[in-house]
C-alpha cells in the first residue's frame, strides 16, 4: 500500500516536473527568439530608415534576458528531476556489473540512501537560500528573488521523492529497471 502511494506520488511530481520543463523551455525559446528579432531586424540600420529608432526602441525589452536566464534555471532544476526518475544520471556502470547480486543490491541501497540524504540537504540549503534573498527584487524584471530559488527547493523535494520509491523498491527487490532515455520507442 505505501509502496503504491509511493509509485502514484512519484508519478504525480514527474508529470508536473514534464510540463514546467516544457513551459519554461517554450517560454524560454519564444523570448530568444523576439529578443533576437527585436535586436537585429527591428533595430536594424534598415528599419531605422523608415521609422525612428525611439520608436522601434519600445518593442525591445530588455527584461528578456533576464526572464530567459531565470527559465533556464527552472529548466536546469525540473531537468535534473525528470532524468533523475528515468535514472539517466551519469553512473559507472561497469563496476556494478561484476559484484554478485546480493552486493549489487547492497551498493544500489548504499546509492539511494546516499541520493536521498543529498536532496534532503539540498532541500535544507534551498530553504536557507530562500530566507537570505526573500525580499532582494531582481535588477529587471523586479521579481522577489525567493522565486528564482524555489526551483531548487522543488528539485530537491522532487527528487527526495524519486528517491525514497527507488530506495523502497530496492529493499524490497523489486529493482526498477534502468529507463533507456534515447531509445525508449525502441523494442
Amino acid at each position: 500500500m505505501m509502496k503504491k502511494s509511493l509509485e502514484a506520488l512519484s508519478r504525480f511530481v514527474d508529470t508536473i516536473s514534464k510540463y514546467g520543463l516544457a513551459v519554461a523551455l517554450s517560454l524560454a525559446f519564444l523570448a530568444t527568439v523576439y529578443q533576437v528579432f527585436s535586436r537585429y531586424v527591428l533595430l536594424s540600420p534598415f528599419m531605422t530608415k523608415f521609422v525612428s529608432q525611439s520608436i522601434l526602441s519600445i518593442f525591445n525589452f530588455p527584461w528578456m534576458e533576464e526572464l530567459v536566464r531565470y527559465l533556464f534555471i527552472w529548466t536546469v532544476f525540473l531537468g535534473i528531476t525528470v532524468v533523475y526518475k528515468m535514472k539517466g544520471h551519469a553512473q559507472v556502470e561497469i563496476v556494478t556489473n561484476f559484484l554478485p547480486l546480493k552486493w549489487k543490491r547492497v551498493s544500489g541501497i548504499a546509492v539511494e540512501l546516499f541520493n536521498s540524504l543529498f536532496f534532503l540537504i539540498l532541500m535544507i540549503k534551498g530553504i536557507e537560500m530562500i530566507n537570505i534573498t526573500n525580499g532582494q527584487l531582481s535588477p529587471s524584471l523586479q521579481i522577489n528573488m525567493a522565486w528564482v530559488y524555489i526551483s531548487m527547493i522543488c528539485c530537491a523535494f522532487f527528487s527526495l521523492i524519486h528517491s525514497i520509491l527507488f530506495l523502497a523498491e530496492e529493499l524490497t527487490g523489486g529493482q526498477t529497471e534502468k529507463k533507456d532515455i534515447f531509445h525508449a520507442s525502441m523494442p
